[in-house]
């Protein structure tokens, strides 16, 4: 696609601080499209937004605490008149058992990976019919297939898939794209602690995911797209014993 394909359009960005949110957000940049970047951590925010080719605005924030949404959206237009595109890039992934999977525990993961995603949506959606603009949902591969220790995490994504297939169906009269991607295992922070090195040398670079995830919202809108599963060319855990 070529550079400036998304010049003129403002693209709100979740998780942008890092992982697969810091990568769409270089790659939307290089593109043409002005980024808002939000998130937990405001020094990594800016880190990312001092490497962006274009205008942006950083504004931190836990997406899942009430009144979050309406303040980026707010910013987001106040700053630039406008929104296109909607990031769904944050996200928690935190594996437990069944045995230990307590209410808390289970609350939470829910309320950042899926409560948070439909208010963001439902505040900005009024905006994206303004622009006839887009939402992309960066689930998972556990929203596809079955992980040990990740019901949680694994009921969040799959409440996002359905929640896209859903917006597709209501945006669809209004001009509004709705884009789910569910990328298998992609070696952002988020396995710190859970994978070893040689596991995580196996896995999607950020950056490879993040300009794919730009080609579709860059693509001809006259293409629409289902529920989309992308996976390194071989499981990253597939020689354990080395893995280990």
């Amino acid at each position: 696609m070529l550079e400036g394909a998304l010049h003129g359009q403002v693209a709100l960005i979740t998780g942008a601080g890092s992982g697969i949110g810091a990568a769409m957000a270089r790659s939307l940049a290089d593109r043409g499209a002005e980024i808002v970047l939000t998130g937990r951590r405001e020094d990594r925010l800016r880190e990312v937004a001092e490497s962006l080719a274009t205008a942006s605005e950083v504004v931190g924030g836990d997406i899942s605490v009430p009144g979050t949404p309406e303040r980026l959206v707010g910013r987001t237009v106040e700053r630039f008149g406008r929104l296109d595109v909607v990031v769904h890039a944050a996200g928690l992934f935190q594996k437990r058992p069944i045995e230990d999977t307590d209410d808390d525990f289970w609350h939470r993961i829910l309320e950042v990976n899926l409560r948070s995603v439909v208010s963001l949506t439902r505040v900005a959606w009024e905006h994206l019919r303004e622009s006839r603009g887009q939402v992309l949902l960066v689930s998972s591969a556990a929203a596809l297939r079955g992980f040990a220790d990740n019901t949680a995490y694994a009921a969040s994504k799959g409440g996002m898939n359905a929640v896209g297939e859903v917006l597709r169906e209501e945006g669809r009269a209004h001009g509004i794209r709705i884009l789910t991607v569910c990328p298998a295992q992609t070696d952002t922070e988020l396995w710190d602690g859970k994978a070893p090195e040689l596991v995580r040398t196996r896995m999607m670079r950020p950056s490879g995911v993040g300009e794919l995830l730009t080609d579709l919202v860059a693509s001809d809108r006259s293409i629409d797209f289902g529920i989309l599963s992308i996976q390194p060319p071989t499981d990253p855990w597939s020689e354990e014993d080395q893995a280990r």
